[in-house]
Formats: C-alpha cells, sequence, structure tokens
C-alpha cells in the first residue's frame, strides 16, 4: 500500500487518477495549451498562513520537514484547478498535474537528498501558479522562515517556455519528481536539461517504473536519453512498496558548457 503521510491518496494502487477526454473533430484542429511563464513571488501574506493549518511532518535523519495537509486548500483553487479537485482528479494534461498532493516519489527523492547529497544552492521550482501560492511557497516558509524571500524562486507555467527566461543560468542540480509519467514530455524536459545542467552537475529524476494507463516510466525514460545522447544515467535507488519506484541519476557524458 502506498505510504501517504495522511494525505488524499492517489488511488488504491497509487496511481494518478486521469481526465481522459475524447477530442471531437473541431478539437483535433486545436493547438496543445501552453500556461503562461510567470515567476510567482512570495509575499507577507505567505509567511504565517501556515502556523494556523494542520500539517505533517516528515522526520528524516537530519532534519523534519513540515507539510500542509493540502485538502485545506483546495476550497480556495479557482478555474481548472477548481474542477479537478473537486472531480477528484490528479491528472488533468496541460492543466493540472497532481501539484495539490505530495507524492510517494518525493518523499523517496528528499529522503535520497538528505541521506546523499549536500546542497548548499538557491532552489528554483516550477508549478502551476495556485499550487504555487497555496502549498509551495507556506510550504517553504514552513521550514525555513524568511530565508524563502532570499534562496528562493518560484517559476510558473509550461516548461517549453522555461528557457526563455533562465537565459545562461546554469545549475549544480536539477531535482525533479513525478514528471516523466508522460512520453509526450520528455524532449521538453531532456531540452532544459541540457540547457541548465553546469558541466559537472547532478541531475535526480523520482518517479514510478511504469505509470499504467499513462504511458511513461522510468525505462522509457532512459530510453530516450540514450537516444539523445548528452546524458548517462544510472538506477541510485528503487523501492518495489506499493508500485514500484526509482530514482535515476543523470550526468553529462561530456563537460562541455550548458548548451
Amino acid at each position: 500500500m502506498p505510504f501517504s503521510f495522511n494525505f488524499e491518496v492517489p488511488g488504491a494502487d497509487g496511481e494518478p487518477r486521469v481526465e481522459h477526454k475524447h477530442p471531437t473533430n473541431e478539437q483535433h484542429a486545436v493547438v496543445k495549451r501552453i500556461a503562461p511563464f510567470e515567476e510567482v513571488k512570495p509575499r507577507l501574506e505567505h509567511e504565517h498562513v501556515h502556523e494556523s493549518l494542520e500539517k505533517t511532518v516528515l522526520d528524516l535523519t537530519s532534519m523534519k520537514v513540515e507539510f500542509l495537509v493540502s485538502g485545506q486548500m483546495e476550497q480556495l483553487l479557482k478555474g481548472d484547478l477548481k474542477e479537478a479537485a473537486d472531480e477528484n482528479l490528479d491528472l488533468v494534461p496541460s492543466v493540472y498535474e497532481g501539484g495539490m498532493k505530495v507524492w510517494e516519489c518525493s518523499i523517496d527523492l528528499a529522503e535520497y537528498v538528505e541521506s546523499s547529497l549536500a546542497i548548499d544552492e538557491d532552489t528554483r521550482i516550477l508549478e502551476n501558479k495556485q499550487v504555487l501560492d497555496l502549498v509551495t511557497i507556506p510550504n517553504a516558509f514552513a521550514n525555513i522562515g524568511s530565508e524563502v524571500y532570499r534562496r528562493c524562486r518560484f517559476l510558473a507555467g509550461d516548461w517549453s517556455l522555461l528557457l526563455e527566461h533562465l537565459k545562461e543560468q546554469c545549475y549544480d542540480f536539477i531535482l525533479t519528481s513525478e514528471t516523466i509519467y508522460s512520453s509526450a514530455t520528455y524532449q521538453d524536459l531532456i531540452r532544459i536539461f541540457k540547457k541548465s545542467l553546469k558541466p559537472h552537475g547532478l541531475i535526480l529524476v523520482a518517479a514510478k517504473t511504469c505509470y499504467f494507463g499513462v504511458g511513461g516510466g522510468t525505462r522509457q525514460f532512459e530510453e530516450t536519453v540514450a537516444s539523445d545522447g548528452t546524458f548517462k544515467s544510472r538506477v541510485v535507488f528503487v523501492t518495489d512498496t506499493g508500485v514500484q519506484r526509482e530514482i535515476l541519476e543523470l550526468r553529462r557524458k561530456s563537460v562541455d558548457a550548458c548548451s
């Protein structure tokens, strides 16, 4: 049974609940909806919202991490995200991708990073604007307080627009969780990796071995990475508790600058 920290569990089998839409003839001609890029700034009202809300604690070896129980915030959602929450959906393609929940792979990644890496870098997170406002930024304040203003940036929007705004910035570490459930996103994700990782940098991808009913998984992603040829990959963590999950480590094959 999936480990859920008292959050709304994704489903009895640990798989996301997905909205499957069958397009009409007119809809076949519609271009994929792309969420606009936006940087969401931490604000004063974010600082103390966590103090009056129920939280769950992840007890790691050397630290404790607090999470808001996200169901409390769903009443504040609007538009497409509210519809997804009302219908108990975890995934609406190009609209909502499960950001109100803490998924098992994210816990795996947090535990692996805490035990295996020493990261002292500014953090950059890409999510839905409403998810950042209601959950991610309050969670950051719950754990590091006013350091959020100095150490963190929060970015919302489609991955395909991210590179235009990151310019020439490259990073020592890129951490991503539950982002390879659909093979349709692989090329955009790998393109970001290629443009954003420093020559000796490290990428960790936490994901399920296979996303049943959605189409992606770690083996399929590894094949795409191998075909691209920029990175070498290896499995650094595996668990078969519930649905099998893994963490992949990616490094550049050559130490050229960001390309």
